[in-house]
């Protein structure tokens, strides 16, 4: 993945504070808005831990994030607080009570068009 490529991605994970998630699995098809911290091309959200997005979370890992302005694909895994990269504010804020710390992979980030519908660029950032 080419720098400019990568620190745009970075740049769009770390400007995003709330996402939503989705999830399929044996839950069925499940999304939920949580809060949210990049660092580098993996974003952070704290999950209630009652969450169904956790019970899908167990049998299928492959993930999408959607914001206003774009669509992530990728790979989350369950943390625990303490794995948290040290920088991490999200692992420390007051709304961590009652939630996990779910880590999603960025695979590939579609950017929206600011008007109108559809994708104006598409990058991976895995090679997939």
């Amino acid at each position: 993945m080419l720098e400019t490529l990568r620190n745009r991605v970075i740049k769009a994970l770390k400007a995003e504070t709330a996402v939503t998630l989705s999830t399929n699995g044996p839950g069925g098809i499940q999304a939920g808005f949580f809060p949210s911290e990049g660092d580098g091309l993996i974003l952070y959200l704290l999950v209630p831990a009652s969450s169904d997005i956790l019970f899908n979370l167990e049998s299928e890992t492959a993930v999408v994030i959607t914001t206003p302005h774009w669509q992530m694909e990728g790979e989350a895994a369950v943390c625990t607080l303490l794995q948290a990269p040290p920088t991490l504010t999200l692992a420390r804020s007051p709304q961590v009570e009652g939630c996990v710390l779910v880590a999603v992979q960025c695979h590939r980030i579609h950017f929206n068009w600011t008007e109108g519908w559809g994708y104006r660029e598409t990058i991976d950032c895995n090679g997939r």
